[in-house]
């Protein structure tokens, strides 16, 4: 499992395997010690002992939430203490300098690639509105087949990342229980600045991991501790959006909240390219005049077999014998997929490395 380390120093994520989710946590968390009407001090020491985790996790985006929701809260709260205000921000800054955490912001990948993937995202989404690509397919398919040399493994973005994988309706409902929540609980000022602060952690990083959320096997693979803190960081988001919603239905803020996420959805629609990949079913599919199948093993992926195939295809995200939509002329089989051939016995076959011992079929093509 590999580590986040920044100039040598492992980044915490204090049960997380993300330190970027540990800090949204934490950031959630500090909004509920401030403006307490009984042992206001205590409140903000407790704040204050936050800080230190905070930034041992080397978290930017989550200095840069914490400092937003100060102001929101100062905003919101009615008691427009502005020193109290610089105060919580000096401590930011001092434990943040202690700990090096000042020194991370610098221009680096870990920014610039951001606008590049979430370019990709929307118009994968643009090219597959209405039911999405696929629980976990986004980085897969913005990494092979619209970044140049970045991998991803989500968009990078848990809302854009939800809206491409489930497409609109689920993106729509989504938003709008999102922005009713945000007009309607303004009035809650520390609820609203934890919900809002990590709407935005969520969107500067994949702080609700879709694909490990609901991977109840193998936890993607991360670890029981950091599938159960996801779990965490989701349901008290949910609880907080609730709580914010709660009460009387107020139609104003429906309707506004409902244009808003409908504006959403839609507006990603100008990304729509020709060019851009349409994902049914977990298979890619290009149009051509020779439509081909293509099914590989796990030696091989979407990206590396790309470069053989110069027509028309339905090339499957993951490896392994999948059912194809229509029925195809020419099937493609590389490594040791070529087992499959018997069941295509009418198809012009083309075989990548097959197994060395492999006998192939009849008028059969092979490339090594």
């Amino acid at each position: 499992m590999m580590e986040f380390t920044y100039n040598g120093l492992v980044r915490c994520g204090f049960g997380f395997y993300n330190p970027n989710h540990a800090a949204a946590l934490f950031c959630f968390i500090m909004p509920f010690f401030w403006g307490w009407k009984r042992l206001i001090w205590l409140g903000y020491l407790l704040s204050a002992l936050l800080l230190i985790p905070l930034s041992m996790t080397f978290s930017r985006t989550g200095v840069i939430v914490l400092v937003l929701e100060l102001f929101a809260f100062y905003l919101l709260s009615g008691r427009k203490n502005l020193k109290l205000l610089l105060a919580g921000i000096a401590v930011l800054i001092l434990c943040a300098g202690i700990w090096g955490v000042l020194s991370r912001f610098t221009w680096d990948k870990a920014i610039s690639n951001r606008p590049e993937i979430w370019l990709a995202g929307l118009k994968i989404y643009a090219a597959n509105p209405f039911f999405g690509i696929g629980l976990g397919n986004s980085g897969l398919v913005v990494s092979t087949f619209l970044l140049d040399g970045i991998v991803c493994r989500t968009l990078v973005n848990s809302h854009l990342t939800l809206l491409a994988e489930g497409g609109l309706l689920i993106g729509f409902l989504w938003f709008g229980l999102i922005f009713y929540a945000l007009l309607n609980g303004i009035r809650k000022p520390a609820v609203w600045c934890a919900f809002a602060g990590l709407t935005l952690s969520a969107f500067c990083a994949s702080v609700f991991d879709w694909p490990i959320l609901f991977d109840f096997r193998t936890f993607g693979e991360l670890g029981m501790a950091n599938f159960l803190l996801s779990w965490v960081l989701l349901l008290v988001y949910i609880a907080a959006g609730c709580i914010l919603a709660w009460g009387r239905i107020n139609r104003k803020w429906l309707l506004s909240a409902g244009i808003a996420a409908l504006a959403t959805a839609l507006l990603p629609l100008a990304f729509y390219s020709s060019q851009t990949p349409v994902v049914r079913d977990g298979m890619v599919r290009k149009s051509g005049r020779e439509m081909s199948l293509v099914l590989y093993d796990d030696e091989w992926n979407p990206r590396s077999v790309l470069p053989y195939l110069k027509d028309g295809y339905f090339l499957p995200l993951r490896s392994g014998k999948v059912k194809c939509p229509q029925t195809v002329r020419t099937v493609w089989f590389f490594g040791q997929a070529a087992e499959y051939a018997q069941d295509y016995p009418d198809a012009e076959k083309t075989f990548v490395s097959p197994p060395e011992f492999f006998e192939l079929p009849e008028g059969a093509k092979k490339i090594e």
